[in-house]
């Protein structure tokens, strides 16, 4: 019998980090992540990606 449930990935996010925000930062977040159709979540993890490449073309 084939198991039911979400199928496993290759990588897996499994580590979770807690960052506190003012709410004008909240509200300012919320806004982008709802008029690009992507989760707070997803929005500060292109933000990390995207300060590390930029330190690292220095």
């Amino acid at each position: 019998m084939a198991r039911t449930g979400r199928p496993k990935v290759d990588k897996p996010i499994n580590r979770s980090v807690t960052v506190k925000f003012k709410e004008e930062e909240y509200q300012l977040m919320l806004e982008y992540t709802q008029s690009h159709n992507i989760s707070i979540s997803q929005l500060i993890r292109i933000g990390v990606e995207m300060q590390i490449i930029k330190s690292t073309q220095k």
